[in-house]
């Protein structure tokens, strides 16, 4: 299964923020990023092998203000960019339970076995 989630997370450990797989497991260094695959479709195969995949990443900020989250979702996403990923989207929210801010991005691109990230 092709998969790119070591990249993604080096990317965005690379920020300097902490970094959660899936969801914040510590709310006491804000801002912080949390992120996971959240699709892995196979696109096409060679020779019996995967040779495609569509690859989406969700990625997000957590903070005090929407200010905060969004000096940090510009470095994610200049960085993301780099790596050639395409965002799909971006939103902020409220999390009114917690009075934090959460900016929510989507990345997503095909990639073949190699590694090779294709638009």
């Amino acid at each position: 299964m092709i998969s790119l989630a070591k990249n993604v997370e080096a990317v965005l450990r690379s920020t300097g923020a902490a970094v959660w797989y899936f969801h914040p497991q510590s709310w006491i260094r804000l801002p912080v990023v949390s992120w996971r695959e959240s699709q892995c479709r196979e696109l096409s195969q060679a020779d019996g092998r995967e040779h495609l995949a569509e690859l989406s990443y969700a990625v997000d900020v957590w903070g005090r203000s929407p200010a905060e989250n969004a000096a940090l979702a510009a470095d994610v996403d200049a960085k993301m960019a780099a790596m050639r990923m395409r965002r799909e989207s971006s939103e902020d929210l409220y999390e009114a339970d917690t009075g934090l801010h959460h900016r929510a991005l989507r990345y997503r691109c095909v990639a073949d076995a190699a590694g090779n990230i294709y638009q």
